[in-house]
């Protein structure tokens, strides 16, 4: 007799489906929160990494505006004020050529931007312009800082290394 009481009870407590929401969603919580912070990640990567190639066309393109030597045919020349490198790492950094918020928070170092020209060949003058025209490349290697989904999930720190180039316009 007690034997059918106990199978009883255990029939009537499978066909009682109270509490099962909470159950299912005690399983499902971990992972649609890990999911969600994930995506809010992926996302905030995904916009500092288009603030940096912004900020690297933006440099760029006001060095294609300043004086550069080239020496004659291809090689290597330089910007010929070493101020306006200064203006260019400033307008990558903060959006404006003097002092300013920096456009990403942990991005606050002049030294990880790089500068080289590169003077390309034109001595047939198959370009309009002197013999070697010069192509500015401007280059950044930033450490990107996650809110701590990367270190959660056993990933290693990433770094964006961007660059633009711009060709030479004259001042």
């Amino acid at each position: 007799m007690a034997h059918l009481d106990a199978y009883n009870r255990l029939a009537a407590l499978r066909k009682n489906r109270t509490g099962a929401a909470i159950v299912e969603m005690t399983i499902m919580a971990p992972v649609l929160i890990s999911l969600a912070l994930g995506v809010v990640e992926f996302g905030r990567a995904l916009h500092h990494h288009h603030v940096i190639n912004k900020a690297m066309r933006d440099a760029a393109r006001f060095l294609a505006r300043v004086p550069v030597d080239c020496p004659t045919g291809p090689g290597t020349g330089s910007v010929t004020n070493s101020a306006d490198i200064d203006t260019a790492k400033n307008l990558a950094l903060n959006g404006a050529p003097t002092g300013g918020t920096p456009k990403v928070s942990y991005w606050t170092d002049p030294a990880s931007i790089s500068v080289q020209v590169d003077c390309r060949d034109n001595a047939l003058g198959v370009y309009r312009g002197p013999a070697g025209i010069p192509i500015i490349t401007v280059t950044a290697t930033v450490p990107y800082q996650d809110l701590g989904m990367l270190g959660a999930l056993g990933l290693s720190a990433r770094t964006f290394t961007l660059r633009h180039q711009q060709m030479h316009i004259g001042e």
